[in-house]
């Protein structure tokens, strides 16, 4: 210890501390949806290329969207946890592509599965962890780059 105490007050500082803390919150969540979108690219590339293509709407379809705090509190994730979705989640031609997705994946009474989702899962779940902090650590240069962090 060097025996040196030393205490900052003020008016705003509870305010300051506030917005230094939501400053953290939001470049902590920024930078880990950065690492998963990192991490999802070669599965999405994959899965659109295994995709049946009988029209090219479901792979046209495949892409990820971020999960919001809504909808994180009603998949059971904690508040703070980050999640992207990954598959058919867009609208193609006026139509939703995610039933037709989850069709092919999974198979119907009619029909037999034609996975193309679980097959890029897995081809891609070696390197996962380097690909998810090489996307995480190029946020974090940009931003500082931007003079955004230190």
């Amino acid at each position: 210890m060097s025996g040196f105490n030393w205490q900052v007050q003020g008016q705003r500082l509870d305010d300051v501390q506030q917005e230094l803390r939501a400053l953290e919150e939001n470049i902590r969540e920024r930078a880990i949806r950065a690492g998963l979108v990192s991490l999802a690219a070669p599965v999405k590339r994959d899965a659109k290329a295994m995709a049946p293509a009988d029209t090219g709407d479901l792979a046209q379809a495949i892409g990820h969207r971020n999960i919001n705090k809504r909808q994180r509190s009603r998949l059971g994730l904690a508040q703070g946890e980050v999640g992207i979705l990954v598959g058919a989640n867009r609208r193609i031609n006026g139509r939703w592509q995610g039933r037709k997705g989850l069709w092919h994946e999974q198979g119907t009474e009619h029909m037999t599965p034609n996975p193309f989702l679980l097959p890029a899962l897995q081809k891609n779940e070696g390197g996962a962890a380097g690909r998810f902090y090489q996307g995480l650590s190029r946020y974090l240069d940009r931003q500082r780059s931007k003079g955004n962090i230190a």
